[in-house]
Parts: C-alpha cells; structure tokens; sequence
C-alpha cells in the first residue's frame, strides 16, 4: 500500500494567512506531524506530533530532515494517508518537503500557502 502525505503551510504567522484549503486539510486527516510548533498558528493542530526535539538532538540538518521524511514516510503507510504542516509556504525553504517529493515510496499533495515574502513584498511595495 502506498501512503500518501498531504503537505499544508501555515503561512507567515498571522492566522488570516492560513488558507481554507489548509484548515479544511487540517480538520479531515486525523494523523498529523507539525515541522515545528514554533510558529504562531501551529496553535490549529493541538495533537499533532512535532519535530522540535530532532533539532536539538540530532548533530546535523541533513538528518533532521531524513529522520522527517523517513518518519512521515512510515506513518502515511501505516495510516494511508498523514498531515504535514510546515510554516509559511511548503515550496519555499523546505528541505524535508523536498525530499518528500523525491521519496517515490509515498504520494504527496502539497497545498500551497503564502509565504513570508508575501508580507514583505507587500510593506515593501515591491511587485516580484
């Protein structure tokens, strides 16, 4: 059976940037895994299973990241199907995101989500 990994953003932090997409991901799938709850609307998955220890536990970024991958990987097999919430956009800076869609062991959705650059695009006045 292939698992498959639906991969949410929260967004840059105000909760108005969490798109419906992303609380409507949140509300149907029960087993859930949040990059890290340090971000202030990781708040909307209470239960969810975080990554904060593998930072400061493991030497290096390279096997935090496959230590997530592997982890969510052998969740979405034994569930089918997992939530994984990263903060701000899942396309941007998301190494384990990355790498999940490279894994051809598991399916992923990613739902796309605003990004920092976004706000900062916008207090600039800036047009990308």
């Amino acid at each position: 059976m292939t698992g498959r990994v639906v991969v949410v953003g929260l967004g840059p932090g105000p909760r108005n940037t969490v798109t419906d997409a992303t609380l409507q991901a949140i509300a149907a799938i029960p087993h859930q895994f949040l990059r890290t709850r340090r971000h202030p609307t990781a708040d909307l998955l209470p239960h969810a299973e975080s990554f904060d220890h593998l930072y400061e536990t493991l030497p290096t970024f390279d096997e935090v990241y496959s230590t997530i991958t592997e982890t969510l990987v052998a969740a979405a097999h034994q569930h089918g199907e997992v939530l994984y919430a990263v903060p701000g956009s899942p396309l941007l800076l998301e190494t384990s995101v990355s790498q999940l869609r490279q894994d051809n062991r598991v399916e992923v959705q990613v739902l796309p989500a605003m990004s920092f650059l976004d706000l900062a695009w916008d207090a600039l006045v800036i047009d990308p």
